[in-house]
């Protein structure tokens, strides 16, 4: 995952379950509506799965990955698929790992610090929980959710028809607008450097040594 100038506030740095929930209690106090990212690399940007990729699918090849995985989940959905939009279906693939352009958040904060210190540290790395603030205005659209490939803003959305698993980690996801110009793939930026989000990102860090005793105290 690339790394990039993060352009957003730290709240500090967090050794215990305690600190955590102070440190995050104490900077979305007046705030009601809250999202929550954990990545095992502090120096991640918020960056999206497709967008990584060396080679980018161009435009129309996204939407031919998206009709060909619909193609081949159909028979393992616990749905029916008339009731899936194409917006349920990017989350649907999203889950199984298909490059797309979602991000995945969690409406859960001890959820989102799991999945930063679930797994051995990475080198000397610090691991990262980002807390994203919202209001309703940035929510999907009825409209938006029937051709999420050509929103054209980056919206939020829970989806409605999901995987147990993501209902059970409360799931949210960031969909986000590309960006073409002369390019024929589209192109994306990290959510810490959308000025849309300006005020809305922040994160706190966990060292590395913090990892093992932090996931005792989750359990």
């Amino acid at each position: 995952m690339q790394t990039t100038s993060i352009i957003a506030p730290n709240l500090g740095e967090v050794r215990t379950l305690a600190t955590f929930i102070s440190a995050i209690n104490g900077e979305l106090t007046g705030h009601v509506n809250t999202l929550y990212r954990g990545q095992r690399d502090a120096a991640w940007s918020l960056r999206l799965a497709i967008d990584r990729q060396a080679r980018r699918p161009p435009g129309h090849e996204e939407k031919s990955m998206l009709e060909e995985f619909k193609r081949r989940a159909i028979p393992y959905l616990d749905s029916p698929a008339s009731d899936l939009t194409d917006t349920h279906w990017l989350a649907i693939a999203q889950h199984h790992g298909m490059p797309t352009r979602m991000l995945d958040w969690s409406g859960s904060a001890l959820t989102a610090l799991w999945f930063a210190i679930r797994q051995q540290p990475r080198q000397q790395k610090a691991a990262a929980v980002w807390l994203l603030t919202y209001e309703p205005k940035y929510l999907i659209s009825d409209a938006e959710r029937e051709k999420p490939l050509e929103v054209g803003r980056t919206t939020l959305l829970r989806p409605r028809h999901i995987p147990r698993r993501i209902t059970a980690q409360d799931g949210w996801f960031t969909l986000h607008r590309g960006h073409y110009g002369s390019r024929r793939s589209p192109a994306f930026v990290s959510l810490e450097t959308n000025t849309d989000y300006e005020g809305r990102l922040c994160y706190v860090t966990v060292p590395r040594t913090a990892f093992g005793e932090m996931r005792v105290q989750l359990a």
